[in-house]
């Protein structure tokens, strides 16, 4: 059996300073510390969790909720996230512990269970709403905690003491827009979430701006990267009302003439919110919402998407259409059988598989530093404003020819 003695010899360094790494490892080198978890993970070593919990009042349990019930979605990166998350804490000596999550008062219940049985040290939120109330209620309940996504519609000095870690969806898909403006696009839809959470409200503001500063929106306004929503108090409420939240994506029966979710806002002289519709995250909703978009615009040249569920099934929707146009003779056959942009989120397996354009998480990283500032909150360190407890992520687009190119 591996012992503490041959892991200091490993690393070179004396048996205390391992301990002193496993147990308190601020008061260690990060350059030791690294020396120290390279012997750890060359020999083997795994550490006495008993008696580390003993000393330490610990449980070294991370609690992570994930969707149960009709609200659970398949997501291959989140479970991808997952696995990731639990390499990282084993690392640190740490397990993960999953929870079912309903509805916020549920989720709050099980919580608090949690706390009262001390089965937990820290919770990792995550799929945030935009009037999200658990963050307020583990501060006042003293629960460590670290975000997974951005603290939505707090007051900016309240939002500076929660740590977060999030991707810049944004400025992924502002990106991705652009690029399809930039190969001759000018009838670009989106199919998005109504669910409310400030990510989708945050990946349709991308899709927006782009289209508002390539001139393509009249009377169009910027909305920025936060969608109105980080740190900006009761103006968020106004932002989502302006048509960017899952109220500007809920579908609706609206006819065209009707006043459009986005104020005056227009693009190719039709209400802008006809050509953005929000649904659940469902490949079968992905070709439900495209084909409802290329009824409403025949002109249709791109979509999209900000997750890779529902580009598949919208590029399987515009398929099926221009199959079915060519063997009913339809006159606008033509036009129809151009390629048809589609772009997803996440650069999944089945991205790659369908070859169409996506954008790369690094889960990697924001497992690592949910685990570190887990690890800081726990060691009692101030959470300030410093970018080190908050940390927005650059993705990665990956841009593939539409599968059914022929330009």
């Amino acid at each position: 059996m591996v012992s503490i003695r041959d892991v200091a010899r490993k690393a070179g360094v004396s048996h205390q300073t391992v301990s002193n790494a496993i147990n308190s490892p601020n008061i260690v080198s990060a350059a030791t510390r690294a020396k120290i978890q390279e012997a750890i993970k060359e020999l083997g070593y795994k550490p006495n969790a008993s008696a580390r919990r003993l000393r330490s009042g610990r449980s070294d349990v991370v609690a992570v909720g994930i969707s149960a019930g009709k609200h659970r979605a398949p997501s291959p990166i989140f479970d991808e996230f997952l696995h990731l998350l639990a390499a990282e804490a084993n690392v640190d000596g740490k397990q993960i512990m999953l929870y079912p999550r309903i509805d916020e008062p549920s989720e709050i219940r099980h919580i608090e269970s949690l706390m009262e049985q001390s089965d937990v040290d820290a919770i990792v939120l995550n799929e945030l709403e935009v009037a999200d109330g658990r963050p307020r209620w583990l501060i006042e309940h003293h629960q460590p905690f670290v975000l997974f996504g951005r603290p939505w519609n707090l007051p900016a000095e309240e939002a500076s003491q929660i740590p977060w870690v999030d991707v810049d969806g944004y400025s992924a898909i502002k990106e991705m827009t652009r690029r399809l403006i930039e190969a001759g696009r000018r009838h670009i839809g989106y199919i998005g979430w109504n669910s409310g959470t400030g990510t989708a409200i945050n990946r349709y503001a991308g899709w927006h701006d782009a289209l508002v500063e390539a001139g393509l929106i009249a009377n169009g306004r910027v909305l920025g990267g936060n969608g109105g929503l980080v740190g900006s108090g009761s103006d968020a409420g106004s932002a989502a009302e302006g048509g960017v939240g899952a109220e500007g994506l809920a579908r609706e029966e609206r006819s065209a003439g009707e006043k459009d979710f986005a104020g005056e806002e227009r693009y190719d002289d039709t209400p802008l919110s006809s050509w953005a519709i929000g649904t659940v995250e469902a490949m079968r909703a992905g070709e439900e919402a495209a084909a409802e978009l290329y009824e409403r615009h025949p002109e249709l040249d791109a979509i999209v998407c900000p997750s890779d569920n529902l580009a598949v099934g919208a590029l399987s929707s515009i398929s099926h259409i221009v199959k079915h146009a060519v063997i009913d003779g339809n006159p606008n056959v033509a036009m129809l059988s151009r390629p048809v942009w589609v772009t997803g989120f996440d650069n999944s397996a089945i991205a790659k598989a369908f070859s169409f354009p996506s954008i790369q998480q690094p889960l990697d990283v924001v497992a690592r530093e949910l685990l570190r500032m887990t690890r800081d909150v726990l060691d009692g360190k101030p959470i300030t404003d410093d970018e080190n407890w908050h940390k927005l992520l650059q993705p990665e687009l990956v841009w593939r020819n539409s599968p059914y190119e022929t330009e």
